[in-house]
C-alpha cells in the first residue's frame, strides 16, 4: 500500500516539474496558421532548386498554390504545378505564407510567370 502512495507522490511531482518547464519555452512559440482546404498561400522556396543561375536571382516565394489538405498538426498537402512533378506535394507550415487579399478596391494582383524545377 505504501509504494502505491510514493508511485501517486512521484508521478504528480514529475508532472508538476513538467508543466514547470514547459510554460517558459511556450512563451516565445507562436500559434501556426491555420490553414483550410481551398486557400491560397505563398511557398518559401529557400529548399527548392530552380534553374535559376543562383539563389540571389531566384523567387523569395512561389504560387499562389492552393491548399488540399491538412496533414498532422503542421503539414498542408498542396496543390502543385504541373511542371513539378518532382517535387514532393506536403510542405511545413513553417514555408507557408497566407496570401493576403488588397485592401485597395479593384486592384488585381497578376500571378508571376512558373518557376521550372530541377530535376
Amino acid at each position: 500500500m505504501k509504494l502505491q502512495s510514493v508511485q501517486k507522490v512521484v508521478k504528480e511531482e514529475i508532472e508538476s516539474e513538467i508543466r514547470q518547464f514547459k510554460k517558459y519555452p511556450d512563451r516565445n512559440r507562436s500559434i501556426p496558421p491555420d490553414f483550410q482546404p481551398g486557400d491560397t498561400v505563398w511557398l518559401v522556396s529557400k529548399n527548392i532548386k530552380t534553374t535559376r543561375p543562383t539563389k540571389k536571382l531566384s523567387e523569395r516565394f512561389l504560387g499562389p498554390l492552393e491548399v488540399l489538405k491538412k496533414i498532422g498538426s503542421h503539414a498542408y498537402h498542396l496543390k502543385l504545378h504541373q511542371q513539378w512533378k518532382q517535387v514532393h506535394p506536403v510542405f511545413h507550415v513553417s514555408l507557408l505564407d497566407p496570401v493576403k487579399q488588397s485592401t485597395i478596391p479593384n486592384k488585381h494582383q497578376l500571378s508571376p510567370s512558373p518557376v521550372i524545377v530541377e530535376e
